[in-house]
C-alpha cells in the first residue's frame, strides 16, 4: 500500500513539474514572438523616420512599443537625433505621431527650422533597437 501511495505521489509530482515546464516554455515563446514583432515594427518605424525626417542621424528606441488603446496604431517611444539636438518622439510604422518639445519653445523652433532645410545630404541613420541591437540604414 505504501509503495502504491509513493508511486502515486511521484507520478503526481512529475505531472506538476512537467506542467510548470510546459507553461513556462509557452510563456517564454509568446514573449519572444512579441519581442520579434516589436523589433520588426521598430525597423519599419525607423524606415518611415528616414523617409519623413532625412535630417535624422540616430534613433534610439526607448521602449518596445505597443498598441496604446483600442483602435490606435502600434506606437513606440524614441529619442531622435537631428543635428545636435535630441527630440523625444512617438513613432508609428507609417508616421511620426507626437514630438515632445515640453515647454522648450526654442527646441520647437529649431525642429521647424531643421525640417524646412532643402539641401539635405544623404546621411546614414543609426538605429538602436529596444533590445540593444544596432543597425545603420543608408
Amino acid at each position: 500500500m505504501k509503495k502504491r501511495k509513493k508511486g502515486l505521489v511521484i507520478g503526481l509530482l512529475s505531472f506538476i513539474i512537467a506542467l510548470i515546464i510546459a507553461t513556462g516554455g509557452k510563456f517564454y515563446m509568446d514573449n519572444k514572438e512579441k519581442e520579434n514583432e516589436n523589433i520588426a515594427n521598430q525597423r519599419l518605424a525607423a524606415l518611415m523616420l528616414r523617409k519623413e525626417e532625412p535630417h535624422a542621424t540616430k534613433v534610439l528606441f526607448t521602449s518596445e512599443g505597443s498598441h496604446p488603446g483600442v483602435g490606435l496604431p502600434w506606437t513606440v517611444g524614441a529619442e531622435v537625433t537631428i543635428g545636435n539636438d535630441v527630440f523625444d518622439m512617438s513613432l508609428e510604422t507609417d508616421e511620426i505621431s507626437i514630438i515632445n518639445y515640453g515647454t522648450d519653445k526654442k527646441k520647437m523652433e529649431k525642429y521647424t527650422e531643421l525640417r524646412e532645410k532643402k539641401n539635405i545630404p544623404n546621411t546614414p541613420l543609426e538605429v538602436v533597437y529596444s533590445n540593444g541591437k544596432c543597425e545603420v540604414l543608408q
